[in-house]
């Protein structure tokens, strides 16, 4: 079945690529945003799996309630202790963020950052204690300058997903910043297999040797993916060849019915009347 992609940049099917043989697999998303737009998620839900959805953003978290009913979505935010923290919201962008640096340079761009609110902080571990079962087959980060304070929150010893992405360059930047945070990953014994420009993959060393060979060639023909909005557009095309096949099918069986009533015994008998008829109205 083809595969559709939601992602921003295809992470979704270099993940698939590697995880299409789980069945009914999990995942914990840090910085989830829409449930579908933009999603790593997304074409994962719709073949049976679930997760961890993390996102603070108010919008964002009810929309995920709303939409991810097998999932354990939660309204916090993620750092390296629990408390609370200063969330600077860029509604409905994806960009709001918890460092007033990122933020400025936002508002410098000319996006609309409202006043900044407090929000409730988790660590990763503490999420993974609650909630996350023996395997977490990917984990993604997406947090907007806020990642290494997320990875050094985690417990990468005690709850090892099997892959780690991680938005790994400057906020609505193409220059790599891997190096801000990698060392959290790379000592907890994860490789790095995979930068698609974007992210950074990681691969726990106990995982490397079988899911390496899948992350040599960027996504291509033989992944047989679809972009969403082309899935869309292939749907609404067919929905409008159905309706116009419809409508010329009951065109032609009206003019059918009409030809046939034409010639009816019927039709021919009452032509007097109907004769009739029309010379009295005339008059």
């Amino acid at each position: 079945m083809t595969f559709i992609s939601y992602a921003q940049n295809y992470e979704d099917v270099m993940l698939w690529r590697a995880l299409s043989t789980v069945e009914a697999g999990f995942w914990i998303d840090v910085g989830a945003a829409d449930p579908s737009q933009l999603s790593v998620t997304r074409s994962f839900y719709d073949r049976g799996w679930k997760g961890i959805n993390i996102e603070p953003e108010p919008d964002y978290a009810a929309a995920l309630r709303a939409k991810r009913i097998r999932d354990i979505n939660l309204q916090v935010a993620i750092s390296s202790a629990p408390g609370r923290a200063t969330f600077h919201r860029i509604p409905g962008t994806g960009l709001s963020t918890f460092d007033a640096a990122v933020a400025a340079e936002h508002t410098e761009n000319g996006y609309p950052v409202e006043r900044p609110c407090e929000v409730e902080v988790t660590t990763l571990a503490a999420v993974c204690a609650a909630y996350a079962p023996r395997d977490i087959h990917f984990l993604k980060i997406d947090a907007e300058g806020s990642e290494r304070e997320i990875l050094l929150g985690a417990d990468l010893k005690t709850h090892r997903p099997w892959i780690i992405v991680v938005e790994a360059t400057l906020p609505l930047s193409p220059v790599p910043c891997v190096e801000m945070f990698e060392d959290v990953i790379l000592r907890a014994d994860y490789r790095q297999c995979w930068f698609d420009g974007l992210n950074a993959f990681f691969l726990a060393a106990e995982h490397e040797a079988r899911l390496a060979p899948y992350f040599r060639a960027p996504p291509n023909v033989f992944d047989d993916f679809v972009r969403a909005d082309q899935a869309a557009a292939i749907t609404r095309a067919e929905v409008a060849e159905t309706r116009a096949v419809v409508a010329e099918t009951r065109a032609v069986v009206a003019e059918g019915r009409i030809a046939e009533l034409l010639q009816s015994r019927s039709w021919r008998i009452m032509a007097p009347l109907r004769a009739t008829s029309r010379f009295l109205g005339a008059r």
